[in-house]
């Protein structure tokens, strides 16, 4: 078997050296590219559930309250020439519809704000990052030993449990002393 050898000049040197991608990925891109989507993974998930949470309440907000607006925009415009403005929106459909597209737009522009800031947003994205590296350099208890009456971290939790019991006692009693007491000479109940 042979093999076949050529000659070649000297090898042409490129003035421009190309650098290497950062590592996990494109970090420039498109307004909702993930900036090192591999790295960091579990701060960003997390933050993401929390920031879901946040929207999830807001959305529940707006579908059961909205009206609330509706009513502060009425009283506004009643007593002018431009009441038309928002006497349509008490019609039941109409106000169903206020409701519901108001919870679907709020969702989806609160998810596309977490993703942007938790994922795409350089900087916001490279804390996360610099932080769950923090995260993986803790020694975390294992949680076997937590459950022996004999542990320090058992005893530790018998005495934060037996305070925060007394503590609460302690702050009951003395609210309904103090409601009691209040009602008497302020309400004469």
């Amino acid at each position: 078997m042979g093999t076949a050898i050529t000659a070649s000049g000297p090898a042409e040197k490129s003035p421009e050296k190309s650098a290497p991608p950062p590592s996990g990925g494109v970090s420039s891109g498109g307004f909702l590219t993930p900036y090192r989507p591999s790295e960091g993974y579990a701060t960003r998930l997390g933050m993401m559930a929390i920031a879901m949470a946040y929207v999830f309440f807001a959305c529940h907000h707006w579908f059961y309250s909205w009206v609330f607006l509706r009513d502060f925009f009425d009283g506004m415009f009643r007593g002018s020439f431009l009441g038309f403005l928002t006497n349509w929106l008490y019609d039941p459909t109409i106000a169903k519809a206020v409701g519901g597209l108001g919870t679907v737009a709020m969702a989806g522009l609160g998810f596309l704000l977490a993703y942007r800031y938790i994922y795409a947003n350089p900087r916001s994205a490279e804390f996360l990052i610099k932080t769950d590296g923090e995260l993986g350099k803790v020694t975390w208890p294992k949680i076997s030993p937590w459950f022996k009456a004999d542990t320090q971290v058992w005893g530790a939790t018998y005495v934060v449990l037996i305070v925060v019991a007394f503590l609460t006692a302690y702050v009951f009693g003395v609210d309904m002393v103090l409601q009691f007491l209040a009602n008497k000479l302020f309400y004469g109940g």
